[in-house]
């Protein structure tokens, strides 16, 4: 048994085990996700008998431009959104996206930041006109309003959405329409988003692929409580995160059923636990900068299965699955009860419907 199913094991069966409302149990079961992740990331490292990530990522991107030439219409003309993409995992994955032959749409809140990271991508890739700036912040409706509107106006398909932008155990915020600021951008952003582009995403002749960027921190809450949402006292960075994390897995399953018979799928990812500025409000002393660099899994490692469900052929038609180290493993309880997706989904339309009324 390879090392990642080994990890995904380990952690499945300490969720069964411990996760609930107990608060006793939950905090077990904390420990141990968080223990078996740095476990894997460091044990990672030394295992010589698995390719490097660059290698697989390379693999993947080889596979793709050879499943293009069997496709209808080849990579080259068609176009991949990344939400998040100036930095981290989202610009690891556009980068790839951009070498398998998509136009590639870094969707980012700062232009500035973006079209630097256009800049570094177009040196490191050698190719040209490939990556493309759209201005996108997912803590703004309005924002995302617009960007759906100036997409559909290419009057162009969309054939993969990765949604990866997010922030981790913030402070206590709210987004510009309101919404505390972990919950708003990290999941009633993206489903305005996703579901504004819908059309466009039905619009690929071979296909489309939905990504949801999770993490395996959508377990260390037992449910989605809607009051720790609502209410400042109520909120904690940690739970709260859980919860907007939760509310990515359960929202991409309710997709993917609300999809089924179109030939567009969803998958939901955990891309581990990986050193990136996503970890920037949990401290910032220069210790735990060396800390997480040596605990923690390297960005091309963090990128490897958002690339695996955005482009590989092994996932092809492949839809509502929950992949962590380009494994399946099983979702959350609540992710697949179809009254809690039910219920989720009718929360944030409404949610929606209030904020953008209100303009």
């Amino acid at each position: 048994m390879g090392l990642a199913k080994v990890a995904n094991s380990v952690q499945g069966s300490i969720i069964n085990n411990s996760m609930g409302t107990n608060k006793v149990l939950q905090s077990l079961c904390n420990v141990g996700i968080l223990a078996s992740e740095v476990g894997y990331a460091l044990a990672s490292k030394l295992d010589r008998s698995v390719p490097a990530p660059t290698s697989r990522i390379d693999r993947i991107v080889m596979e793709s431009r050879q499943q293009s030439e069997k496709n209808e219409v080849p990579n080259e003309k068609k176009t991949a959104i990344v939400t998040g993409a100036n930095c981290g995992i989202g610009f690891e994955t556009a980068k790839a996206l951009g070498r398998a032959g998509f136009h590639t749409i870094l969707a980012c809140r700062n232009a500035e930041q973006a079209k630097e990271a256009v800049e570094r991508l177009e040196r490191q890739t050698g190719l040209e006109n490939r990556f493309e700036v759209m201005v996108l912040d997912l803590a703004s409706l309005e924002s995302v309003s617009a960007f759906v509107e100036q997409f559909k106006a290419r009057d162009c398909s969309l054939d993969v959405l990765v949604n990866n932008a997010g922030l981790m155990m913030s402070p206590y915020g709210k987004t510009k329409d309101g919404i505390e600021l972990q919950f708003g951008t990290n999941h009633v952003g993206h489903f305005a988003l996703t579901t504004g582009l819908l059309d466009s995403l039905k619009r690929a002749e071979d296909g489309a692929r939905v990504v949801v960027v999770s993490s395996m921190a959508a377990f260390m809450t037992p449910e989605i409580n809607y009051e720790c949402v609502e209410l400042e006292s109520k909120y904690n960075k940690t739970n709260n995160y859980a919860i907007s994390k939760l509310a990515n897995m359960t929202f991409a399953k309710a997709l993917a059923r609300k999809l089924e018979g179109s030939q567009v799928t969803v998958n939901v990812i955990h891309p581990g636990s990986v050193a990136t500025n996503l970890t920037r409000h949990v401290g910032t002393s220069s210790i735990q900068h060396a800390a997480e660099n040596a605990m923690l899994l390297d960005v091309n490692a963090g990128a490897l299965t958002t690339i695996y469900a955005a482009m590989s052929p092994e996932v092809e038609g492949e839809s509502g699955l929950f992949y962590s180290r380009c494994l399946s493993m099983s979702m959350h309880p609540k992710a697949l009860d179809q009254a809690e997706q039910d219920n989720l989904w009718a929360y944030t339309e409404k949610i929606i419907a209030e904020k953008t009324k209100s303009k």
